[in-house]
């Protein structure tokens, strides 16, 4: 549905935000796009968008080519929602004429019916006369949800979303946005710092690298299977160890404490996080310390073996 190939992005020629990048995007997909901080996803985001212009290049919506503000009075697309991480809705407008402002398809007669539709959608049917600044944060993100789709895009793109949710209510907010766009059928591209949201929610991930493209696939695929040191160890704690005079890469859920273990490490801390301790070990197979998950806590100090599953 979406065709990026090789898009490239500099601002100088010494700010290279974006290497010539190519992927293709399914329709209906929920594809998460993640990185570190100036890895270019915001900016790839936006040349989708036809927010920004790429240097070279080209994004293809099925036949539509996506061009930037050098080629449009107005930048962007009917058929593309963008929503920025700092979404404004009007304050002195209720919930109903926040989202009916935004419903340019519908005849007049129809607005209503439209956002009562959308409003029971994001279960805050409750809420059409409110104000936003009587809303918490995750209502409000829900309400600037519904108006990026009241007039039905095919393409959703958000920008870190959830980021400015605390840690309860970004998971229930998550799960009911993406759950929405998923019933809508729309397809769905987020920029996203957060390596566990990704893996949790997303059909596919993109990982950018300093404007590079490191790997695409399935979460699955990308945890158990990456391609890139740099991968590896974004996507979750990884450990290395020398085994048989090569260098492994070894996620700690693959490595069990057993008195009967082939392999041994002191101590060095044992942290409670929860659902389990996290068991850092001082390893000679090891070149930087080792991190095993445990259900019980070790002291300081103590010597444990362990196997590799």
């Amino acid at each position: 549905m979406i065709q990026v190939s090789n898009v490239s992005k500099s601002y100088t020629p010494e700010s290279v935000a974006l290497q010539p990048i190519t992927f293709n995007i399914e329709a209906g997909e929920v594809v998460y796009i993640i990185g570190e901080s100036g890895s270019g996803k915001s900016t790839l985001l936006k040349i989708i968008a036809g927010l920004e212009d790429a240097d070279s290049g080209n994004v293809r919506l099925d036949d539509l080519e996506i061009t930037g503000p050098a080629h449009n009075l107005v930048p962007g697309y009917d058929e593309l929602a963008y929503v920025p991480q700092d979404f404004k809705l009007q304050q002195f407008w209720t919930v109903a004429t926040n989202i009916a402002k935004k419903i340019s398809h519908y005849p007049y007669a129809d607005k209503m019916d439209r956002v009562e539709e959308l409003l029971k959608l994001c279960k805050l049917e409750a809420y059409a006369d409110r104000y936003p600044r009587e809303l918490s944060g995750g209502q409000q993100q829900r309400i600037a949800m519904a108006a990026a789709v009241s007039d039905e895009p095919e393409v959703v793109l958000l920008d870190e979303p959830f980021s400015n949710l605390d840690l309860p209510m970004k998971a229930a907010v998550r799960k009911d946005i993406i759950g929405m766009l998923r019933k809508l059928g729309i397809t769905v591209v987020l920029v996203s710092h957060d390596p566990a949201e990704a893996l949790a929610v997303a059909d596919k991930i993109i990982i950018l690298q300093e404007g590079k493209l490191e790997q695409i696939g399935r979460p699955v695929d990308l945890y158990q299977n990456p391609t890139s040191h740099y991968a590896a160890k974004f996507l979750g704690p990884i450990n290395e160890l020398t085994l048989e005079k090569e260098v492994k890469l070894i996620r700690p859920e693959a490595i069990a404490l057993d008195p009967k273990g082939k392999y041994a490490g002191k101590v060095m801390d044992c942290i409670f996080m929860g659902m389990h301790y996290h068991v850092i070990l001082q390893s000679d197979w090891s070149r930087d310390e080792l991190l095993i998950y445990s259900d019980q806590p070790y002291a300081s100090g103590q010597l444990l073996k362990f196997c590799i599953r």
